[in-house]
């Protein structure tokens, strides 16, 4: 059980820590959620509970759970029966008082942006950013054969099968086969790049986002965005997209809670290549060993 004591004081740790080290975490931003990261869990769990009952509307599909949210008329489909964790899956999508949530100010998004989804997952994102006119297409990348599935049969679902491009693909900083290796904390993890061929059962194809974009004659400008939760592999995305990022400046929003030092690091790599960056780093994380920046943005709009 959580000591709110102890987490108040290693969330004000952290704070302080990000503040000396590159000043671009306001304290506002840092408090987004702040009692979920403070208090026991047992009641942001039990509030949730609550939420995803009034909210969504949850039923066997096949092999699947679908998940209709009659408030926003879109509906995904998720591998598992779903629980109360489902409500912070949909509530990081439709608020912005969520630090998770990835379209807040600074990135400004039109009906004429490309989006690149890395690790879309079941697709939530890409399709409220289509339903409300944040984008024209979205290129989702899914490395698991399951949710690229879940995706497609969302995006059909949805009516939006023609605007979203499903690549079954990893991205990381080099173009090969990789897998996803744990790290020393189950949410801190990171890709192990393979020889080509390699015949591991849990190796996926991989890809930067500069060889993707130089490969089907794409180049990001500034009002597009590379959205990311890459679970661990967040920093090697950054790395990978470098030539776009220098040459374009593409929008960002990258997950940042996945290892201890990525927030610091991908900001001290971003002021390097793109100082014109407009940054905002939002949120501490809850649900990690212990609180962590959970996202970061960039734009220079």
């Amino acid at each position: 059980m959580k000591n709110p004591v102890t987490q108040l004081f290693r969330s004000w740790s952290e704070w302080r820590r990000q503040q000396s080290l590159h000043g671009t975490f306001p304290l506002g931003d840092a408090a987004m959620q702040v009692g979920r990261v403070i208090l026991p869990a047992r009641l942001h769990s039990a509030a949730a509970a609550r939420h995803l009952d009034s909210e969504a509307e949850i039923s066997p599909s096949g092999d699947a759970w679908k998940v209709r949210l009659p408030g926003y008329d879109l509906s995904f489909f998720w591998p598992s029966e779903p629980d109360h964790n489902l409500h912070f899956v949909i509530e990081q999508e439709f608020s912005p008082a969520n630090p998770h949530h990835y379209t807040t100010p600074p990135i400004q998004l039109s009906a004429d942006s490309t989006v690149l989804d890395v690790g879309a997952c079941e697709g939530l994102f890409a399709f409220r950013a289509l339903r409300e006119r944040l984008a024209k297409r979205l290129v989702c990348f899914e490395p698991s054969s399951t949710m690229a599935a879940l995706l497609r049969r969302g995006a059909e679902v949805n009516g939006q099968a023609e605007q979203i491009t499903i690549e079954p693909s990893g991205v990381g900083n080099q173009t090969g086969q990789a897998r996803m290796v744990a790290g020393d904390n189950p949410d801190a993890g990171h890709l192990e790049y393979m020889p080509i061929g390699s015949d591991l059962a849990d190796a996926v194809p991989v890809t930067t986002i500069d060889d993707y974009c130089e490969s089907n004659g794409r180049a990001l400008g500034p009002g597009d965005l590379i959205k990311a939760d890459a679970e661990g592999a967040d920093l090697d995305v950054l790395f990978g997209a470098e030539k776009q990022i220098c040459k374009h400046a593409p929008q960002l929003a990258i997950t940042t809670y996945h290892v201890d030092d990525h927030a610091e690091r991908m900001i001290e790599w971003l002021r390097q290549i793109r100082p014109d960056y407009k940054l905002r780093l939002k949120g501490l994380s809850f649900w990690t060993t212990r609180p962590r920046p959970v996202l970061l943005q960039a734009s220079t709009l």
